[in-house]
């Protein structure tokens, strides 16, 4: 009986310790506050990351490198404009106009209106017609007449015979041309020649009048032109030998027609 009570208590006992080994320890102080700061760090880094990467919430504002940027682009565009900006003036236009294609065709209207031009083309009721302030179209049965008008020409002459002067070196001659013609003449040039005995030319030289002041369409500004009715002076200097002798001497007018 005694052994039997004695076995049950060591059985007893060995339950106990058993059951008290299976369970979890206590957990330490120290640990927990380790693990909720280790937590605590985790997703505060967490957190700063997403901050970073998410789309703010407010609309940035330009950094001084757009704004400089922007800048520098509104000035390219500005030079821009100012480079295309049309150069020619009120005056330059108006000069075009009068400088404009010479009428070929006269151009009478029943209602009595008078057109010249250039006729350009013909139709069946219609001709087109080129003036100097554009093309118009015309209907065939409002024209009375059409005169066709002879293209207008320079005419320009010598004034009197001029002087000479002679010197020991060259010969001097001075005087004045007029232009009798219904059109401007361009770069009017006086040529005077040297001839000797046996109509052989000894020497020329020529030069340009003081004429009247023009801007062609080119930009070349000049006045050596003549317009119609108009007068210049011109001064011609023509070298010489003094050991041939000067039989006669020629002279003449040139010039050129620009629109």
């Amino acid at each position: 009986m005694n052994r039997y009570c004695h076995l049950t208590f060591i059985i007893f006992i060995s339950l106990i310790f058993i059951s008290c080994s299976g369970k979890k320890q206590s957990p330490d102080p120290d640990d927990v506050s380790t693990n909720v700061e280790t937590k605590e760090i985790e997703l505060t880094s967490l957190d700063s990351s997403q901050i970073l990467h998410e789309e703010p919430f407010y609309e940035l504002g330009k950094s001084i490198e757009d704004i400089l940027r922007k800048i520098s682009q509104l000035e390219n565009r500005v030079l821009d404009y100012e480079d295309r900006l049309p150069t020619t003036t009120y005056t330059e236009k108006l000069k075009r106009l009068i400088d404009g294609p010479i009428p070929k065709q006269k151009i009478s209207l029943k209602n009595e209106s008078v057109i010249e031009g250039t006729i350009e083309k013909e139709m069946d009721e219609n001709i087109m017609v080129m003036t100097k302030v554009g093309k118009l179209t015309i209907k065939k049965d409002e024209i009375a007449s059409i005169e066709n008008i002879s293209d207008p020409m320079p005419d320009i002459i010598f004034v009197g015979h001029g002087q000479k002067q002679v010197f020991e070196s060259y010969h001097l001659f001075t005087g004045k041309v007029l232009n009798q013609g219904n059109r401007r003449g361009d770069f009017v040039q006086v040529i005077y020649k040297l001839w000797g005995e046996n109509t052989q030319i000894i020497n020329s030289d020529s030069a340009f009048v003081s004429g009247n002041p023009i801007k062609y369409n080119s930009g070349i500004v000049t006045d050596t032109a003549l317009k119609p009715n108009k007068s210049a002076r011109f001064n011609v200097q023509v070298p010489i030998d003094s050991e041939i002798p000067v039989s006669y001497i020629t002279r003449e007018v040139h010039w050129l027609i620009y629109n």
